[in-house]
């Protein structure tokens, strides 16, 4: 089986959707009688070093998302032809599928419906993209996948798919704990983390919550003055309310923003903090929380799109919306060493749920279904 596997944006400092990629792409690769993967790769550069281990070829011009978007649509039909692939993975949820199909099975990863549920926190290409060109593309599939049962139930609505296949994201197992060693404390002091802290990873925008998280965190910070926030993430789009809630509750010197943290470095700052709290409005899977999990960090959540599925009864639940109750969920956690012991030991059980083996054997047998039932 040959499987045309479309990377984008890997040169740059991984997302989600992009760690998600990678990390399919080698858990497919190391399977017992793992398909034959073509690269048909974006990027300027291979930052994580697939080059090296997969036939890949370049698609010209397509390193922007505008460009894929519309060159790719005349580049992947003539990659289908001229590497003779039988199926065509875009697992970034772009679907450049307005081309013909050639005979190749047609598969595109759709991560969350954000751009519907909440257009007022996004950027005007993503929603551009989701109400325009999905409708029409994600139909030219021969499937879309999907990873967590709510985004499952929103696209379904949105795009008006009759099927979308659920197949849960998962973690590294690079995600453990990390105990106090000389070396945590030097990552650590590397991104200026010297205090207790708490502890959000992921990007700054509008829809992760972070405004009403300075408000709690401000409130927490009356009886707990020593108390650090780390903010472990890139700056996005829509952070005006961010920025004025931050400047309003000066802040300053207590909310330290790190930036991009790499990967390796991620497990050192979850298993340093007291606790893991993210408060997002909407995610279609939500990796942090389960990551930390993984570290044995106690974790706070919203009851809200994804989460619940992912978290189960190992975090605490709150209205993102709530302020107060987010307040007194990071509170308990400070001052109940039993409840935080008791997230710690579920979190770690639950995080073992979701493996990158279990996720590449569900997509690799999707594919072969999919040649399975190909005309003759």
């Amino acid at each position: 089986m040959r499987v045309g596997y479309l990377t984008y944006g890997l040169d740059r400092a991984p997302t989600g959707i992009g760690r998600y990629a990678v990390e399919l792409l080698h858990a497919m690769a190391a399977l017992p009688k793992a398909p034959t993967f073509v690269l048909l790769t974006t990027e300027a550069k291979d930052s994580h070093g697939l080059w090296k281990e997969f036939e890949h070829h370049p698609l010209p011009g397509c390193r922007l998302l505008p460009a894929l978007m519309t060159l790719g649509n005349l580049f992947l039909p003539l990659a289908i032809q001229r590497f003779k692939l039988e199926i065509l993975h875009d697992p970034n949820g772009i679907a450049p599928f307005l081309g013909p199909a050639l005979g190749t099975k047609r598969v595109v990863t759709i991560y969350d419906a954000f751009a519907y549920v909440f257009p007022e926190t996004h950027n005007l290409l993503d929603n551009w993209r989701y109400r325009w060109m999905l409708p029409f593309s994600a139909k030219r599939a021969a499937a879309v996948t999907t990873i967590s049962e709510c985004s499952r139930q929103d696209l379904q609505r949105f795009l008006r798919l009759k099927e979308i296949q659920l197949i849960p994201a998962a973690i590294n197992s690079h995600f453990r704990p990390i105990p106090e060693t000389p070396e945590r404390l030097a990552i650590l002091t590397r991104y200026g983390i010297s205090r207790p802290y708490i502890l959000y990873v992921g990007g700054i925008n509008a829809r992760k919550n972070i405004a009403r998280l300075f408000e709690a965190f401000a409130n927490l910070r009356k009886n707990q003055p020593d108390l650090f926030l780390v903010i472990a993430g890139k700056r996005q789009w829509q952070t005006k309310e961010i920025d004025a809630t931050f400047q309003r509750l000066e802040l300053e010197q207590a909310v330290h923003f790190t930036g991009y943290v790499a990967d390796e470095d991620l497990p050192a700052l979850y298993s340093a903090a007291k606790m893991f709290v993210f408060p997002s409005l909407y995610e279609g899977f939500g990796l942090p929380p389960l990551e930390a999990m993984a570290c044995g960090t106690p974790v706070i959540t919203a009851n809200s799109s994804s989460l619940p599925e992912v978290v189960e009864d190992a975090a605490l639940l709150i209205d993102p919306y709530d302020v107060e109750a987010l307040t007194k969920a990071m509170q308990r956690i400070l001052t109940e060493p039993e409840l935080a012991a008791e997230l710690r030991a579920k979190g770690l059980i639950q995080a073992q749920k979701f493996t990158w083996a279990r996720t590449a054997q569900e997509t690799v047998h999707l594919y072969e279904t999919l040649l399975a039932n190909a005309p003759a």
